[in-house]
């Protein structure tokens, strides 16, 4: 194979298909838009230098072995309250202390709390069996080693600098594993489930099937990740809290990784297990070259629910419709949200197993009748509002329905605005409703006859029927108007039960007819 040996070159765009050697005295510099792929050996013995800003990274992909060092600049955000930034390492054998001295000297950038006699550094490592946060400090930096390569860390610039950070070290030529482990095993929805992993090479990586259908990080670890969280968890340094990215999330679905990324991801192994960042996954030509973090938030046949305390946003939540998706679980479709005990979710229609969803993806089929379950968790006295931030569905109505008020909001014609006389948790309150029909509070019935389900029971119970002098006819049905269940009660006992074992968790529609009352009710069976 032929042998490119470098002098001194800029790259913007280049590929190779021979072996590229960097001689001694020689440079190399990729920019911020640039690319690299050598299809044979990389060895370097002069100087390579890698750019990036917040919205570009240099790649670099090698085919064969690899040989000396690089040098990354990685763009990292200030280190302020919101503005940390989930970062690994794109480069292999770099001490951490080196990584601190270099990056706190001159004009670097890392951020410190000192001058102290202990003092910490803007590193700081995520242990998910504690669910806590430590920083590296001068006293402990010492003993830290080096990066762990396809591990991620919190780090942070100061303000007013390059808010770059260099990463020296040499190019990963293997596939690379990390651990992770679910140490929530009750799954009590802390953040113990949640492992912080990071892209190990100083080029992009396909994360969905949107991007490569073969090669992507979440196909190849769809056994090892919760599949009620099969996507990709990156900090929103611009908004709040994590946004999540799986197989289909906008206009421009393909998801990529950028050199240095860092996120979260949920194990589904309480004993542990190592995911896996294979070569293959690599890429230099994104769709899109920013992190995965910002874009479009819209697709079509999607509606997009905010929530806010006064003028405040507070949390968000997506329903999207698409052909090839059903009303349960659909792993890398309905991603649950990065914190359980979010303000604004929803609930999988049907088959729930007690998971809250920042967003759900349902049948085209079901967009005209569809039932959905809604969390809301408020504190008591807190005025809220609930708005359609946006839709982008064809013609159905969009409905949240209040069952203890007896309400139904069209969020077309305005907010949701409630302030709650204790607090508000749990499922089984609040629905939305897609329906091409007018809907009024109205709906709720005032029959002598009533149905529930207790929380935890595996039964429905049955009242008032000492009241009515005909039988009663129950029928059950499915979010999809299937009849489940029909069955005729005798009225001499006023209050009966009918099982629910052996029905799929999800939402239900009951009606009960006597004589010239009639009750129709949505029930939530878990």
């Amino acid at each position: 194979m032929k042998k490119i040996t470098i002098i001194f070159l800029l790259i913007c765009g280049l590929t190779y298909s021979q072996n590229l050697t960097i001689e001694s005295g020689a440079y190399l510099t990729i920019e911020k838009t640039g690319s690299a792929t050598v299809g044979g050996n990389f060895s370097n013995s002069g100087t390579v230098i890698m750019n990036s800003d917040a919205d570009e990274f240099s790649a670099i992909k090698i085919s064969g072995t690899t040989n000396g060092n690089i040098t990354y600049k990685r763009f990292v955000n200030v280190a302020s309250s919101n503005e940390w930034d989930l970062i690994g390492s794109p480069v292999d054998g770099l001490s951490i202390s080196d990584f601190a001295n270099i990056n706190t000297s001159g004009t670097a950038t890392l951020a410190t709390n000192g001058p102290f006699n202990q003092f910490a550094y803007a590193i700081g490592y995520y242990d998910n069996s504690t669910d806590t946060w430590t920083n590296y400090t001068n006293e402990t930096v010492g003993g830290a080693g080096n990066f762990d390569i396809g591990k991620g860390y919190q780090m942070g610039t100061v303000s007013g600098g390059t808010q770059i950070l260099l990463f020296t070290g040499t190019i990963s030529s293997s596939d690379e594993t990390q651990s992770i482990i679910n140490n929530d095993a009750a799954n009590s929805g802390s953040g113990r489930r949640w492992n912080l992993v990071a892209n190990p090479y100083p080029s992009y990586i396909n994360a969905n099937d949107d991007a490569d259908n073969t090669n992507n990080f979440l196909t190849s670890n769809v056994n090892k990740i919760d599949s009620n969280f099969l996507a990709i968890y990156g900090w929103n340094a611009d908004g709040f809290g994590y946004t999540a990215r799986g197989h289909d999330y906008n206009s421009n679905s393909a998801v990529y990784f950028a050199p240095g990324q860092a996120f979260m991801i949920a194990s589904d192994d309480t004993s542990g297990e190592n995911i896996i960042f294979a070569e293959a996954m690599q890429t230099v030509s994104p769709t899109s070259t920013d992190d995965f973090i910002s874009g479009d938030l819209m697709e079509n046949t999607e509606i997009f629910l905010r929530l806010y305390n006064y003028d405040e946003l507070i949390e968000d939540t997506h329903i999207k419709f698409q052909d090839n998706m059903t009303i349960g679980l659909d792993p890398g479709y309905d991603l649950g949200d990065f914190y359980q005990g979010a303000a604004l979710t929803t609930r999988l229609v049907d088959n729930d197993q007690g998971f809250n969803f920042a967003h759900q993806q349902l049948p085209v089929s079901a967009m005209e009748n569809a039932v959905i379950p809604l969390v809301i968790n408020q504190s008591a006295g807190q005025e809220f509002r609930i708005n359609l931030h946006t839709a982008t569905i064809p013609d159905p109505n969009v409905y949240l329905e209040d069952v203890e008020e007896g309400t139904f909001t069209n969020l077309y014609e305005g907010d949701f605005v409630y302030t709650p006389t204790s607090d508000l948790e749990g499922v089984g309150r609040f629905f939305i409703h897609m329906t091409a029909d007018t809907m009024s509070s109205g709906e709720v019935s005032t029959s002598m006859l009533n149905a529930y389900k207790e929380i935890d029971a595996s039964y429905i119970t049955i009242e008032g029927l000492a009241t009515q002098s005909n039988e009663t006819k129950v029928s059950l049905y499915n979010i999809l108007g299937r009849e489940v269940l029909a069955t005729t009660l005798n009225n001499n006992m006023g209050t009966q039960t009918i099982s629910t074992v052996g029905l799929s968790a999800g939402i239900y529609v009951i009606e009960l007819e006597s004589g010239s009352d009639r009750l129709t009710k949505k029930l939530l069976i878990q």
